[in-house]
């Protein structure tokens, strides 16, 4: 299954290659948790250990599990995880000899970084070219307002932190609930846990609120109410969608409340779909140069 996490990433200038493998490594999810007492544990070390002293020094190089964990000072087992995010990825490749006294092999594709990330983003792009296609379905199911901004609200300027995972997600049904269920878990706002998804309080909050009423905006208060839950759990789901680039800040126009509240971008889908692509190009472009420095 292709995994590929999406955020946005500014390198220091005169970064070290180490500093920017480990920056980049982040952005791309592969160190796991973003909390920063987490970034010396034993997997974030070993994570960068292996981008750095294996796979970057030496792309032409096939590695057996044993020779890395030795390069690596750790126990086999240790590396496996790595490894099979970084199958996922699209980054590795296995060479099968066929010999018992030679096992297989694990290498970047193309023997280079730059060749391997080529296709990392094909991937995410057949991604994207599916999950356009559930957005542009759905966009003909729900409504659209031809206002940019609910009714007496303006815009809250505030730039919201971007973070989508594109996942590989099989096809499903053409009813509006199955093509947002794959929508949703495909960009990673909908997880394991929501299952079943129709009936999970995100799908919930992303339909009945902002998709079937683009034209109003919403408190977290009102959200909550609505939704018939607390609300941090609102908040939690609110920041997701603005970090997918989904919703977008507003405000009351003549300084009363709501100080702030929150509206589907554009006031349709299709619009919102359009700038979370124009978001991901971006930072797929970030991530490519970074690619280059590293190689």
């Amino acid at each position: 299954m292709f995994r590929l996490r999406l955020r946005s990433l500014a390198p220091a200038p005169g970064s070290e290659r180490d500093a920017l493998a480990s920056q980049f490594l982040g952005a791309i999810g592969f160190l796991g948790s973003d909390s920063p007492r987490h970034a010396e544990r034993q997997r974030a070390l070993v994570g960068r250990r292996l981008f750095t002293r294996c796979l970057l020094p030496h792309p032409e190089r096939g590695w057996t599990t044993g020779e890395l964990a030795e390069a690596l000072e750790v126990p086999v087992q240790a590396v496996y995880r790595h490894l099979q995010w970084l199958r996922e990825l699209g980054l590795l490749t296995e060479d099968f000899p066929g010999k018992a006294d030679d096992p297989k092999r694990v290498r970047l594709w193309h023997h280079s970084l730059p060749r391997a990330w080529e296709g990392v983003e094909l991937h995410a792009r057949a991604c994207l070219a599916g999950y356009y296609d559930a957005a542009q379905s759905l966009a003909d199911e729900y409504s659209a307002t031809n206002a940019t901004l609910p009714e007496g609200m303006l815009a809250l300027e505030k730039e919201d932190h971007f973070d989508i995972e594109l996942r590989e997600v099989p096809p499903s049904g053409d009813a509006p609930a199955e093509l947002l269920a794959r929508l949703g878990e495909g960009v990673g706002y909908f997880s394991a846990h929501h299952y079943p998804i129709a009936d999970s309080m995100p799908f919930r909050i992303l339909d009945g609120c902002f998709l079937q009423r683009p034209d109003r905006a919403w408190t977290a208060e009102e959200v909550a109410a609505w939704a018939e839950t607390t609300r941090p759990t609102a908040y939690r789901h609110i920041n997701k969608l603005l970090s997918l680039g989904m919703l977008a800040r507003c405000r009351a126009a003549d300084g009363g409340p709501p100080a702030s509240a929150f509206h589907l971008r554009g006031g349709s889908l299709a619009t919102a779909w359009q700038a979370i692509e124009t978001r991901v190009e971006l930072v797929l472009d970030s991530y490519r140069r970074v690619v280059g420095e590293l190689a």
